[in-house]
């Protein structure tokens, strides 16, 4: 991510296009779709001008095979063409032209693709538009369709026409970029607007996604899944429902708060614009889907229903790479599932203009950044102590090794990733170089011992601080670690956004943030919490060291419940008793697994609209989220 230090939330947008099977049909109609496409997944970030988009393009084809040169020339004229008219630029690619083998006698071609890759600056990265809608009282949805012919619904190359082993004959194009060109601006100036409602900012643009594989009525599906609300479509075209449904021309769903003004802005431009329905706040098992097409009731089904037929192929795929026991888990949790609720009592807003200040780099309590080779977590983990108040300082192992020492450092904290690949096992690499190496030993021991000094590790570095016994059970007489990290109970890698809820516990860092339940980042592999014995978790229960806990969308934890811990995924690792986090007896030294360094920004977070953040925006636009009042908290504990 790139950052200004005027312009904190200055980034940069990246899309993919693609269109395989348009291409088998028509190779240089299937390139100008793969523009369109490309274009349509850039529309919801908000970028410098469409002439700053650089594209990449990638080319897998059979070209010695006979025909096959000829249908790539075409492709590249369309795609020439398209460029052109749209005035982008590709600046690079890469060509794999030998895409076919023979075998038996048979040669086997692979399908002619391209596949472009859009990049460009994004003036905001907090007013990307996601798919997910968000019901708001009077808020519609519309349909906008462009570059394409009007009236036309062509099939061709569509998923429809898979399901029945077809291809078809008749393919969409784009005969118009112009429409293309005027329906990026539209979305584009409503992305940098926004309205007051009451006493807070909203934006224009509620949701919005593009119109591609499966069409329109699996864009407005997938619209519905993400919002996880009920929606009611009628839809008025006098062509055949099928068509309408599932042809794949170019266009996109909104959803939006003022329909009048957005259709307004598209008859000046001649964009063919229309509302389809709206969103109503009915959650997971409450909500419908019902789509009414030229006055006949197409679908009228529960939404949880049609989202499992949706899941269908990645449940089989997810048989092969995740526990069956955790796979069940996640279907039934899908049914069960509303809103999460977020809660949040606690203030945790300040201006960070102290970081402009020259004498800042000077005064402030220094925190030393931990990194191994493999690490990855170094630059948000530096970003967050900074605007918390602390000089950061990136300490490598390396750097440690070659003699450097932790005595002018308040705080260290032991970053995510990957360290050594996580080839031993996670973290026991970085341990070994610790506990081996007597200087660096006795150098950690040393600041650890230290009353005035706290240390933060998180994901790998959570696993970190319980190999060295940082963390765990200190009533344990035993010298052996008491906590262990273990293989994630679903089998597999989890990456995921999902609530926790924060513990009443000795730690200084979390101190005045109990009860709340807020979202976080989970990212690993191995992050179930074991121990050497049963007593080992009571004891960390009861001297108050188990900070945070995995919880559900009512903010519940297993224990809630009465039972042992919460299902996959909101348990992502399988986690006795649901323990996200520990901490030290003195309650110095915080080990957690999920990511409150990728979360204390509100565009971090997958669903910031769940919460009212707007009236937490600084003049600097740099929207913290509640999660810097805990790296704020290690700041107010060093100069107290």
């Amino acid at each position: 991510m790139h950052r200004k230090d005027n312009q904190p939330n200055v980034g940069g947008a990246v899309s993919l296009g693609e269109q395989p099977i348009k291409m088998l049909i028509d190779a240089e109609k299937g390139a100008r779709m793969c523009i369109s496409e490309t274009i349509m997944n850039l529309i919801w970030a908000p970028i410098t001008d469409l002439k700053d988009v650089k594209m990449s393009g990638n080319w897998m084809w059979a070209a010695k095979c006979e025909g096959e040169g000829a249908r790539l020339v075409e492709a590249v004229g369309g795609l020439c063409q398209g460029l052109r008219e749209i005035g982008c630029a590709i600046d690079g690619g890469k060509d794999s032209l030998s895409m076919a083998v023979t075998a038996n006698g048979e040669v086997v071609k692979s399908p002619g693709t391209l596949v472009l890759s859009a990049y460009a600056p994004c003036t905001n990265v907090s007013k990307v538009v996601n798919p997910s809608l968000k019901a708001t009282p009077g808020s519609k949805i519309l349909w906008i369709k462009c570059g394409g012919v009007k009236g036309k619904f062509r099939l061709g190359g569509s998923a429809l026409a898979q399901v029945y082993s077809q291809i078809g004959d008749d393919c969409p194009d784009i005969e118009n970029f112009s429409e293309i060109s005027h329906v990026f601006s539209i979305v584009q100036d409503l992305l940098n607007e926004d309205q007051l409602v009451g006493t807070v900012r909203k934006p224009k643009i509620l949701a919005g996604h593009d119109i591609s594989d499966g069409g329109l009525i699996t864009t407005i599906l997938e619209m519905a899944f993400a919002g996880n609300v009920s929606i009611d479509i009628d839809i008025q075209k006098e062509t055949d429902p099928i068509n309408i449904l599932f042809s794949e021309e170019c266009g996109i769903v909104l959803e939006v708060s003022d329909a009048e003004n957005v259709m307004k802005r598209c008859q000046s431009s001649v964009i063919e614009c229309s509302v389809i329905g709206h969103a109503t706040p009915e959650y997971g098992s409450d909500a419908h889907v019902k789509i009414q097409v030229n006055g006949k009731m197409e679908i009228n089904e529960k939404l949880v229903d049609l989202r499992e037929e949706w899941e269908l192929v990645g449940d089989k795929l997810g048989e092969h790479q995740t526990n069956l026991k955790s796979l069940e888990e996640a279907k039934n949790v899908r049914k069960d599932c509303k809103k999460i609720q977020y809660k949040c009592d606690f203030e945790w807003f300040y201006h960070p203009s102290f970081i402009y200040h020259e004498q800042y780099f000077s005064t402030a309590p220094r925190v030393a950044i931990i990194r191994e080779e493999g690490s990855n977590g170094d630059r948000e983990m530096a970003s967050a102590f900074t605007l918390a108040g602390f000089q950061t300082f990136d300490v490598t192992m390396s750097d440690m090794l070659k003699g450097h020492n932790l005595n002018s450092y308040r705080g260290v904290a032991f970053v995510g990733g990957f360290s050594y690949a996580d080839v031993l096992g996670s973290a026991k690499g970085w341990a070994a170089g610790i506990q081996f190496n007597e200087k660096v030993s006795q150098s950690f021991k040393v600041f650890r011992s230290r009353s005035d000094t706290f240390s933060y590790g998180v994901c790998n570095g959570c696993q970190l601080m319980a190999q060295l016994g940082w963390v765990g059970d200190e009533d344990d007489e035993s010298e052996s670690v008491t906590v262990f990290l273990d293989e994630n109970e679903c089998g597999r890698f989890e990456s995921n956004f999902g609530p926790v809820k924060i513990e009443q516990s000795r730690c200084i860092m979390l101190s005045g943030m109990e009860n709340s339940i807020l979202g976080l980042w989970s990212s690993h592999g191995e992050g179930q919490f074991n121990y050497r014995s049963s007593q080992n978790l009571e004891n960390l229960r009861r001297n108050g060291q188990v900070c945070v806990r995995f919880c559900d969308d009512l903010g519940m934890t297993g224990a809630d419940y009465s039972k042992e811990k919460l299902p996959y995924p909101w348990n992502p690792n399988g986690s006795i008793d649901d323990v996200a986090a520990i901490c030290s007896r003195d309650g110095r030294h915080l080990a957690m697994m999920p990511h409150a360094d990728r979360s204390f920004l509100t565009w971090q977070w997958a669903d910031p609209d769940d919460v009212n953040w707007n009236t937490r925006f600084d003049q600097q636009s740099v929207a913290l989220s509640p999660w810097i009042r805990m790296f704020r908290n290690a700041y107010n504990w060093c100069e107290t």
